[in-house]
């Protein structure tokens, strides 16, 4: 990818990009097709260096000098030069609609960077609403699919660790939440907390998942107290919502797994909801020294409460995303060896896109299997990285 400077002044309110936007390192910050919808968002942008890949922009370039000369030979004004725009009907055909992945990762995108100017500008936490409605409602139009890209990329990448933790953090949470009936506002309360329990640790974060890293007695000081620093500087940004700060200072507080959830107040019992489903995510991640572990050995240690059994939070868990999530791996009883698309009608039974064949051969297409079916019922989890098949994810995304 070559990455050229993006000037400015071509950004509009409401214009659909026509290719997406890359910070300097060339991280995708808002993707093709996206429209900029308020003055914050624009803001951002306008405050920092912006930059596009050059062959996808290159089209719109060509059109954009083209309208530009064209206002020359006019003998237009300077202003009208520099704000000529490419012609509106050829320019909506080259808009994308841009892939599930590629809107899930803007959101990450605009996540990572909230998490970064929080500690500096506190103002940045006013983002968190807009960006945490667009997450919702890419999630509501296609959950299992979004479900299942979050899953498989915690288990096979490590960038931007924090940030994409704390976005299936989120959409696992509200998952368990709706399934508890929990008023809105609460719920609402504990997703904002799922994307900004770790901003004291962003950084940090990001270094244990991708390098080898020694845990001095420092950082692992830094560690244990991520909490209760994360709510002060949440508060010191203003947040308004106390509720939130809350869940998120008590986010690993041990004391509260062992009380009934009807004794805990609604923040306790958030956010022992949300200290669930941190080390269930966590244990589905890959580090750079650990390979994800297995869902249903995760949601063994997840889900069960302190009598070894699943308790209500637990049970909810298991409901909200299954013993075999979307985006993890398994074996079924066939032989066949494939990957989760979609949530099931009982927790054991997903559907699943079969990738290998019985006789250890990559099948040619993915072969959709209901596993309530007993000829394809699930047989045994399997690490994904086992599997030497690259599925096609928006294929597979777009069967269910």
């Amino acid at each position: 990818m070559n990455l050229i400077p993006f000037a400015k002044q071509n950004l509009r309110l409401n214009d659909a990009l026509p290719f997406g936007l890359r910070d300097g390192a060339g991280r995708l910050l808002l993707a093709a097709g996206t429209c900029i919808e308020n003055d914050d968002t624009l803001n951002g942008l306008l405050g920092g260096d912006i930059f596009a890949d050059e062959a996808e922009s290159g089209e719109w370039r060509r059109r954009l000098a083209a309208a530009m000369d064209a206002k020359v030979m006019q003998n237009a004004s300077l202003q009208d030069i520099s704000g000529a725009r490419p012609d509106a009907d050829n320019g909506k055909k080259l808009v994308r609609e841009p892939s599930l992945a590629e809107q899930w990762g803007e959101t990450v995108g605009a996540l990572d960077n909230l998490l970064r100017d929080l500690p500096t500008d506190p103002s940045s936490l006013a983002r968190l609403p807009g960006l945490l409605e667009r997450s919702v409602r890419l999630h509501e139009r296609r959950p299992d699919a979004s479900l299942y890209w979050h899953i498989y990329l915690a288990g096979h990448s490590t960038e931007s660790y924090s940030s994409s933790h704390g976005m299936l953090c989120m959409l696992v949470a509200r998952e368990a939440a709706l399934r508890l009936a929990w008023p809105a506002g609460l719920v609402t309360s504990l997703l904002q907390a799922a994307l900004t329990m770790n901003v004291s640790v962003r950084r940090l974060m990001d270094r244990l998942a991708a390098i080898d890293m020694r845990i001095s007695a420092d950082v692992r000081a830094d560690i244990l107290s991520h909490a209760e620093r994360s709510a002060r500087m949440l508060t010191e940004a203003g947040a308004a919502d106390k509720t939130m700060v809350r869940i998120v200072q008590l986010h690993h507080d041990d004391s509260l797994k062992a009380k009934p959830l009807a004794q805990l107040d609604p923040a306790q019992g958030a956010a022992r909801l949300l200290r669930r489903v941190d080390i269930f995510i966590a244990k589905l991640s890959r580090r750079f020294n650990r390979i994800p572990m297995s869902p249903v050995q995760a949601a063994r240690e997840a889900c069960l409460g302190v009598a070894g059994v699943p308790d209500e939070i637990g049970s909810a868990l298991l409901k909200a995303i299954g013993m075999y999530p979307p985006g993890s791996c398994v074996e079924l009883q066939s032989g066949e060896i494939g990957i989760v698309i979609a949530r099931g009608r009982q927790a054991n039974m997903p559907v699943v896109a079969a990738l290998v064949g019985a006789a250890g051969t990559p099948l040619g297409m993915p072969a959709i299997r209901d596993t309530a079916d007993r000829r394809h019922q699930v047989k045994c989890a399997v690490s994904t990285t086992a599997v030497r098949v690259v599925p096609v994810h928006e294929q597979l995304m777009s069967a269910r």
